[in-house]
C-alpha cells in the first residue's frame, strides 16, 4: 500500500505537466527583434506629409495587431522603428507585412475595455503590404509624425 501512494503522486504530477490545448494567450505584444538584412523594408508613401491614418477598410480587412499607449520617450524615430521590429517579431517573422506608427491616434471603443476616443500613440500591424491608397489624410492634430513601412522577409 505504501508503494502505491508515491506512484500515484508521480503519475498525477506527470499528467499535470503535459501540454494542453487550452492555453490562455500570454500578455504583451510581439517581441522587438532586429530586422535581418535578408528582409526588404519599403515605404509605400510617396508624399511627405506626416499626418495620415489607415483607412477604415485597411483596419477592418488586414489588421493583425494593435497597441495604443502614451509616448514613453521623445525619440519618435526609435519608437517607429521598434513598431516595425515588432512587426518582424510577430509570429514566425513572415505573417506581418506592414506596420504603421503615429502619435495622436484615436483609440477605438472597446480597446481593453476602454470607451475609446482618447488620443494615444499607436503601433498597428497588417497582414498584407500596404499602398498609398490604404491611408487617408488625418484630421487636424491627429496622426502626427506618422510612419509606415512594408516588410518582406523570406520564409525560413
Amino acid at each position: 500500500m505504501l508503494t502505491i501512494a508515491p506512484l500515484l503522486t508521480l503519475f498525477t504530477a506527470l499528467t499535470a505537466a503535459l501540454p494542453t490545448s487550452h492555453l490562455t494567450p500570454r500578455a504583451g505584444g510581439p517581441a522587438i527583434l532586429p530586422i535581418p538584412s535578408t528582409c526588404t523594408v519599403s515605404n509605400p508613401r510617396s508624399a511627405t506629409p506626416a499626418t495620415f491614418l489607415p483607412s477604415a477598410e485597411l483596419q477592418s480587412t488586414a489588421l493583425l495587431y494593435s497597441a495604443y499607449y502614451p509616448s514613453p520617450t521623445s525619440n519618435k524615430t526609435q519608437l517607429a522603428e521598434q513598431c516595425l521590429q515588432q512587426c518582424y517579431g510577430y509570429g514566425n517573422h513572415v505573417e506581418c507585412k506592414a506596420a504603421f506608427w503615429a502619435e495622436n491616434v484615436v483609440v477605438p471603443p472597446g480597446y481593453y475595455g476602454s470607451p475609446g476616443g482618447q488620443l494615444m500613440t499607436a503601433c498597428l500591424m497588417y497582414s498584407r503590404a500596404v499602398t498609398e491608397a490604404d491611408f487617408t489624410q488625418a484630421p487636424k492634430g491627429e496622426g502626427t509624425d506618422a510612419y509606415t513601412r512594408n516588410l518582406a522577409c523570406p520564409a525560413s
